[in-house]
């Protein structure tokens, strides 16, 4: 099963936004997180399931949320205007 059902999601249109790295948060200098990142209309409705604790939507606004990685792809969406 792809990680997107174990949300209740079907996707569709997906397409490449882009790779990002940064720190990883919590761990020791020099750990790197990197991320793939890929938008697409769904249907459904988003769930947490699985290792998945909780789902729920941030914007622009909730950088003090988010880890280094986020922000560098909350800054490219906001680029874009996807965010």
């Amino acid at each position: 099963m792809r990680d997107f059902q174990k949300l209740g999601l079907d996707l569709s249109t997906l397409a490449f936004v882009g790779i990002f790295e940064a720190q990883a948060h919590g761990h020791s200098e020099g750990t790197l997180v990197r991320m793939t990142c890929y938008t697409a209309n769904y249907s459904g409705q988003i769930k947490a399931a699985a290792e998945i604790e909780e789902a729920r939507w941030l914007n622009y606004a909730d950088q003090d949320k988010i880890s280094a990685v986020d922000k560098l792809i909350f800054d490219h969406l906001k680029q874009l205007n996807l965010l």
